[in-house]
C-alpha cells in the first residue's frame, strides 16, 4: 500500500511537471486575460453599469464540473482564502463562480484547463490515501490539514498556487466577470476603479473580437 501511495504521488508530480514545463502558453493566456480584466480598469477603460455579473450568468457548474468536483474546489478556495474579520474571503467574492467563467474561456489551452480539473482528482486521491475517505466526507479540520499536506508536495504547491491566483483575480476584477461581488474586493482595498466601467463589447474576451473588426 505504501509503495502504491508513493507511485501515485510520483505520477501526480510528473503530470503537473509536464504541464508547467509548457508555461509559455499558460502565461500568454493569463497575460491576455489580465490585460483586460485587471490592467484595463487601472488604465480607465470603463462605462457605468450596475454591480452585477453579466458574464457569469448562465454558466452552470454541472456543464463544467460535477457537483462533487465543484464542492471540492469551492472548499479548497475557502480554506486558501477564508472569510474573517480582516476582510472578505473566497466565498464572499464568489471565487467559485469566477473560476467557472475562467474554465469556459475559449482562449484557454485545453491542457491547462485539464490541469486545473485534474488537480481536483489529485486532491481526492490524497484524501483517500491519508484518510480512506472522500474529500467531502472529511471534517473541516481534516480538510484544512489535507490542504496543508498537499501544499508540501510539488504538484500541490503549483496547483494550489494556480487556484490562489484565480482567487486574487476574482478579488480584483470587475464584478461583471463573476467575482468581486458588489465591489466587495475594491471596497476592502479602498480601490476606486474609475469610470466609465466596461460595456459588453469592451469586456474580455469580446474586446478581442471588437478590436479585430475595427482593424
Amino acid at each position: 500500500m505504501e509503495r502504491l501511495t508513493i507511485m501515485l504521488k510520483e505520477s501526480r508530480d510528473h503530470k503537473a511537471k509536464q504541464v508547467l514545463n509548457r508555461k509559455e502558453s499558460f502565461q500568454s493566456w493569463q497575460l491576455s486575460r489580465k490585460k483586460f480584466i485587471i490592467g484595463s480598469f487601472m488604465g480607465g477603460m470603463f462605462t457605468s453599469l450596475p454591480s452585477i455579473s453579466i458574464i457569469g450568468q448562465g454558466i452552470n457548474s454541472i456543464d463544467i464540473l460535477s457537483q462533487k468536483q465543484f464542492s471540492l474546489i469551492t472548499s479548497v478556495q475557502n480554506i486558501l482564502f477564508p472569510s474573517d474579520n480582516n476582510g472578505p474571503g473566497a466565498y464572499d467574492i464568489m471565487a467559485d463562480k469566477y473560476l467557472l467563467w475562467v474554465l469556459t474561456d475559449k482562449h484557454m489551452d485545453p491542457e491547462e484547463k485539464d490541469y486545473i480539473i485534474n488537480g481536483i482528482s489529485w486532491v481526492e486521491e490524497t484524501a483517500d490515501e491519508n484518510y480512506s475517505l472522500t474529500y467531502n466526507e472529511l471534517s473541516q479540520s481534516q480538510k484544512e490539514k489535507l490542504v496543508t499536506d498537499i501544499a508540501k508536495e510539488n504538484w500541490g504547491k503549483s496547483w494550489l498556487g494556480v487556484i490562489l491566483n484565480f482567487i486574487f483575480e476574482a478579488l480584483l476584477s470587475d464584478p461583471q466577470y463573476g467575482g468581486n461581488t458588489e465591489n466587495i474586493g475594491w471596497d476592502w482595498l479602498h480601490h476606486n476603479p474609475g469610470f466609465p466601467r466596461p460595456i459588453e463589447t469592451t469586456l474580455y474576451p469580446e474586446i478581442l473580437t471588437t478590436v479585430s473588426k475595427n482593424q
